[in-house]
């Protein structure tokens, strides 16, 4: 009588492991391909929670961020606050200070820091130890850590460059879908002739909490945007003045 080895459907074990090995190496190798973003070289917690948490690091196509502000909103849905500031300096002057300012020192001090710009344009990332800063464009994200109360809380944020508009020197952002609060702001310029330049910051903005639209919101905002314009002030009067 005849008896044959029968094989059955299972692989011997030194084959399951060897699989395993490879597949391992391999996750290993797709996790390292997919992350875009070096959370390291972020210094603020909670942007970088902010990031992680919305899977940034791991987009392979930052397009896939989107403004909150859509085409068919309207400005009367959502609440308005507006604050003026003035310059003395030439309306061009001014215009190119805030299109070319380095974000770690516009957006930066007792009530807010700067942590991360991405541009969708060129799908990259550009931390905020880096060197030079390109100019302000459309399709760039900035990521912000919002101090409240001198850091005693921080509120990571993050907006897009929706607008440019020379011509008009209007420059527009939106909030990113995630934040907590949505809508956009304008900056608009424009010379007094005498002497003064006028500077106009409009936010539209809203969210789920009454309370946060109405009392926190406000509040902080105006102690962000101040900041900022402060900053903005000191930059422009230590940049040359191009003839």
């Amino acid at each position: 009588m005849l008896f044959r080895k029968i094989k059955s459907g299972l692989p011997e074990l030194p084959v399951v492991i060897y699989f395993i090995i490879i597949l391992l190496s391999e996750g290993s190798c797709f996790s390292q391909i997919a992350q875009t973003i070096d959370l390291s070289e972020i210094p603020q917690r909670k942007v970088r929670k902010y990031i992680e948490e919305r899977n940034i690091n791991h987009m392979q196509d930052f397009g896939l961020i989107h403004a909150s502000w859509k085409k068919g909103l309207h400005e009367s849905d959502f609440l308005f606050h507006e604050k003026t500031f003035f310059l003395k300096d030439k309306i061009s002057h001014v215009w190119d200070c805030y299109k070319q300012a380095n974000p770690t020192k516009s957006w930066n001090g007792p009530f807010v820091r700067f942590g991360l710009l991405i541009s969708k344009k060129s799908n990259s990332a550009i931390y905020s130890n880096n060197s030079t800063f390109p100019a302000i464009d459309t399709g760039q994200v900035y990521f912000l850590d919002l101090r409240i109360m001198r850091g005693l809380f921080n509120l990571p944020m993050a907006f897009e460059i929706t607008n440019i508009d020379p011509l008009k020197r209007i420059i527009e952002f939106s909030y990113i879908d995630g934040n907590k609060s949505k809508g956009k702001q304008t900056i608009e310029f424009s010379d007094d002739m005498d002497g003064r330049i006028r500077i106009i910051h409009k936010s539209y903005f809203r969210s789920d909490s009454p309370f946060r639209d109405n009392m926190l919101y406000p509040y902080f905002h105006r102690k962000f945007i101040r900041q900022f314009h402060h900053n903005m002030k000191q930059l422009v009067r230590e940049a040359p003045v191009t003839i």
